[in-house]
């Protein structure tokens, strides 16, 4: 019952976006007014707590995450004022005239750098615009388009979906590069299969095979790309870079070898030979070098040095009256009495090894024997409160106080002994882990305002560079800052709403409650797991809204489970991508690029059954990670 009623605002956003076709940014605070209202009245958490938890949600939506947002749809935007988006799409038509290759080329190699330059639903505009404007059946563009914007979909928008991903999960930098790690580790699997899927499903077995060594080139380059961009990089590059190496290796591939007739559909008359333009060498190269200076400058703001240096101006902001105010792992009283024992016999066994004719091992044997008078009050306390209720009264959390303190001065002296190598750092790992087992954990609540480190900063600075490079002048270059901050307005209020939901959610333990039901899958849930990314993404339109809404879940479902939160969380943006195909969001813009506004039934019946297999596929690879091969988990 409890996670039926932890799932109402998840059940709000679904019926007002199928049901009744609200706009994204009609829904997102009404789910969040209905998860402020079930936290409060439901769970019983303070309504000051509330709403700071959604205020903190409704930050960090708005920075980092936003901030990358906006920045990224103003360098596309000024490479559309500058009139240079139309010659990179007019040089990669006029490479070749076969529509099975002009697919892999605009609807997957395109379509995955605009994904990772844009995302937010413009690849499947523009790429399926695009294949219409060459002759492609509308149908086949939409839904080519559609299936091949799976594979890049995880690191859209710069990395947006793994950064709100790693957000949600309580992440700091290291967690988001073992969180990119994890995806560049499952996504791939995908990534080098969808090149020849998508041909498959255009024109048949045999028609594929024709171009097999375009399609081989094109899905390992990819993949390979996005694997080692993915681990050693970052989240931030893995489109970009995977996209303009797949469509460099295409074009060096299509300067050697070219298939022996030249497909095209059958409504085409004859062929009438590739597009051909008259932009020279230097103008094309003018054309892609905004992306290559992004690239650059996103490189660059990745290198530890830098990154650290840009940091020493970063500003952390406790959010007064949340941070710290809540706590999770609260011990049954009972449960409690059994983990004062174990302290109490682990601390004697440290004492024991310890030599007392050295001052500071006498020093830190006195301090164990503190440690065990501090449990004998603590073990009081605990025999005080009534049975299987864990409750958490001042005494206690007093109590508590007191070990956590001693606890981190022992860890000091141990620290010295260490550097001073009279005893070995692994000895005093099990009473590390007996008196973190013990303490309850407090949730810290603060906002990090990193604006000269974060990405959003690099990509605004090379949407700089790139009005320069593109003619845009400095007052041609504000009107088209000043139209995009316009027309993303409504996705700022979606964003920083659906990001608040999942805070409070997560905050009240809406989430974990749920995260307890899923648990019944037990052995099964890592299968699952993608399952949940593809009906977030289906619901919301957004991979990042779906790891922002069920990140949580996945990580505390795991927890329980006895399994790394890395594999379940990763997972939800890895299964999200098959989710793109089928929502509506995606399906509406698909029809109205290609011209086929009232087909959008059809076209969903098309991608569905693509979908459900693609996420099928993407479950195994997570089982078999999770129970054949855990060494993939990082």
């Amino acid at each position: 019952m409890s996670a039926l009623v932890a799932a109402i605002p998840l059940a709000v956003i679904f019926v007002c976006l199928a049901v009744f076709k609200m706009k994204a940014h009609k829904a997102g605070p009404l789910a969040v007014a209905s998860a402020i209202a079930i936290a409060v009245f439901v769970w019983q958490m303070p309504a000051k707590l509330a709403g700071l938890a959604t205020l903190h949600g409704v930050a960090f939506g708005l920075f980092p995450v936003f901030y990358i947002v906006v920045t990224t749809i103003l360098l596309y935007n000024i490479t559309v004022k500058g009139g240079q988006f139309e010659i990179i799409r007019a040089s990669l038509a006029g490479l070749t005239g076969d529509r099975r290759l002009q697919a892999l080329l605009i609807a997957f190699c395109f379509g995955a750098f605009i994904e990772g330059a844009a995302g937010f639903g413009t690849p499947v505009a523009i790429a399926g615009a695009t294949l219409v404007g060459l002759g492609f059946r509308p149908f086949y563009a939409a839904g080519v388009c559609l299936i091949a914007n799976t594979a890049p979909v995880a690191f859209g928008a710069i990395g947006i979906p793994v950064v709100a991903l790693a957000g949600v999960m309580g992440y700091d930098d290291a967690g988001l590069m073992k969180l990119s790690t994890m995806v560049g580790r499952q996504l791939p699997f995908i990534s080098v299969f969808i090149p020849f899927y998508v041909i498959m499903i255009m024109v048949g077995w045999k028609k594929t095979i024709e171009v097999l060594p375009a399609i081989i080139v094109c899905g390992v380059t990819f993949a390979f790309a996005q694997w080692g961009t993915a681990s050693y990089l970052g989240p931030y590059l893995p489109d970009v870079t995977a996209s303009l190496l797949t469509l460099a290796a295409l074009v060096i591939l299509l300067k050697f070898w070219q298939p022996k007739t030249v497909w095209t559909f059958d409504h085409e008359p004859e062929f009438s030979g590739k597009e051909s333009h008259e932009y020279t060498g230097g103008q094309v190269f003018r054309a892609w070098a905004p992306y290559l200076v992004l690239t650059i400058m996103v490189l660059v703001w990745g290198i530890p040095s830098v990154k650290t240096s840009l940091d020493k101006s970063k500003v952390v902001i406790p959010v007064a009256g949340l941070d710290n105010a809540i706590v999770k792992k609260v011990s049954k009283p009972e449960d409690g009495v059994k983990k004062v024992a174990a302290v109490k016999a682990e601390a004697a066994r440290q004492a024991a090894l310890l030599v007392p004719a050295d001052a500071k091992q006498a020093a830190l044997a006195a301090g164990l024997g503190e440690l065990q008078v501090l449990e004998d009050k603590l073990i009081l306390v605990e025999q005080s409160l009534p049975a299987g209720k864990p409750v958490l009264t001042a005494e206690r959390l007093a109590a508590y106080d007191a070990v956590d303190k001693k606890q981190k001065d022992l860890q000091k002296i141990e620290k010295e002994l260490v550097e001073a190598k009279l005893v070995d750092k692994a000895q005093f790992k099990a009473l590390d882990k007996a008196v973190a087992d013990q303490l309850p954990a407090q949730i810290a609540a603060k906002f990090t305002f990193n604006f000269m480190s974060a990405a959003g900063t690099a990509i605004l600075i090379a949407a700089i560079i790139s009005a320069l490079i593109c003619g845009v002048g400095i007052g041609d270059f504000f009107q088209v800052l000043s139209k995009t901050l316009f027309d993303m307005r409504w996705p700022a209020v979606t964003v920083a709403s659906v990001v608040g939901l999942a805070f409070v959610m997560n905050a009240s333990g809406m989430t974990t409650s749920m995260g307890m039901s899923f648990t019944k899958a037990g052995a099964l849930f890592p299968f699952l797991s993608p399952f949940l990314g593809m009906l977030g993404v289906f619901l919301t339109g957004s991979d990042t809204s779906s790891n922002v809404l069920f990140g949580g879940l996945q990580k505390v479902t795991a927890e329980q489970l006895g399994m790394n939160p890395l594999l379940t969380g990763a997972a939800n943006t890895s299964g999200g991508v098959m989710g793109k195909m089928i929502s509506p969001q995606s399906i509406a813009v698909a029809c109205a690029a290609t011209g086929l506004v009232g087909e959008e039934g059809n076209l969903f019946r098309f991608t569905l059954k693509h979908a459900l297999f693609l996420t099928t596929v993407m479950g195994c690879i997570v089982a078999l990670q999770a129970y054949v091969f855990p060494w993939m988990i990082p």
